[in-house]
């Protein structure tokens, strides 16, 4: 009888696990390359299906994996798979695009807020006993009047663009190589310009576009060299996008006002990485896209993927061709 064994890769506490294990069809055999509680263990040899939403999946993962017949990214991301050594073995790769694209845009806005506001900051002082009604009122910000800048148009950025329209916002710009429909333009009330004109135009600068060749590195000295002073930079991309020591450079010498970084180049994040001793730069854990109710979509499209791969019919979200 022919396996149906799908691996998932990463680690997970229990919680999650018995999520994933719920999601999983009766049909599906379900292991665990970092097993926790009851789920079973596995490893890529077992693997007829691979779900790995960032842990890497390479060449040497692709080959010790002979039965291999999808690999499904139940996320937007995909940088994290050998997208040409799979499909020089005939392996599709797929993944989740825009199922979690609306958590991820509640998550910007909400890092917008904490940093404009100095949230994280003042409850770890109230917590300490201290009590700021009027230290930071001459230094703290609304999104009222503001120009907002969205560097990528796809899915999630046009969904913070959506949920801004309420906000007493000055103006939208994004920056895409491929424009939007005229028509979503004019609902969004947005503008497409460069990135150098965004950078200088906006008060928040918020990143949503995809990690390749062309934007790894691409806001470093000389973008934020361009911003204002009072401008905060959101990162809900990856974290390659950004220098980060640039970053630390224009947070220093006070070149922008303040960050917020969810997506760093190396996870987890260093404890000694200088940004953590910022009190205008909130950082945290990658999980902008971290809901109950997004694992449930995201899997659901990874399930439903390997099915129709075992019933010979057309996936949906192929993303290496």
């Amino acid at each position: 009888m022919e396996h149906n064994v799908v691996l998932y890769c990463e680690k997970v506490p229990e919680g999650a696990a018995a999520l994933i294990e719920e999601l999983c069809p009766p049909e599906l055999e379900l292991r665990f390359l970092y097993p926790v509680g009851n789920t079973k263990p596995g490893d890529f040899e077992d693997a007829d299906f691979i779900l790995s939403s960032i842990r890497r999946i390479g060449r040497e993962e692709i080959d010790r994996a002979k039965s291999l017949k999808l690999i499904h990214s139940p996320t937007a991301g995909f940088n994290h798979v050998d997208l040409e050594y799979a499909r020089s073995k005939g392996i599709p790769v797929c993944n989740s695009a825009g199922e979690n694209a609306s958590t991820t845009a509640e998550f910007t806005i909400a890092l917008m807020l904490a940093c404009m506001r100095r949230l994280s900051m003042i409850d770890r002082r109230c917590k300490q006993g201290e009590w700021h009604t009027w230290t930071w009122r001459h230094d703290q910000y609304e999104l009222r009047g503001k120009t907002i800048g969205v560097v990528g148009g796809g899915a999630i950025g046009r969904m913070v663009l959506q949920r801004l329209q309420g906000w007493d916002c000055a103006r939208f710009l994004y920056c895409d190589p491929f424009p939007m429909p005229k028509e979503l333009e004019e609902a969004l009330r947005c503008e497409r310009v460069d990135l150098e004109t965004l950078l200088r135009e906006s008060d928040v600068v918020s990143l949503h576009c995809p990690l390749t060749e062309q934007t790894r590195g691409l806001i470093g000295e000389a973008q934020f060299a361009l911003m204002k002073p009072n401008a905060i930079i959101v990162n809900e991309a990856r974290g390659a996008v950004i220098d980060e020591a640039a970053l630390v450079r224009a947070l220093q010498e006070e070149r922008i006002w303040g960050a917020a970084i969810d997506t760093w180049e190396r996870e987890p994040l260093d404890p000694n990485d200088p940004l953590i001793q910022m009190e205008k730069c909130i950082t945290t854990s990658h999980l902008g896209a971290a809901t109950r109710e997004s694992v449930i979509r995201c899997f659901s499209v990874g399930y439903e993927n390997i099915l129709r791969c075992m019933r010979g019919e057309p996936l949906v979200n192929v993303v290496n061709g």
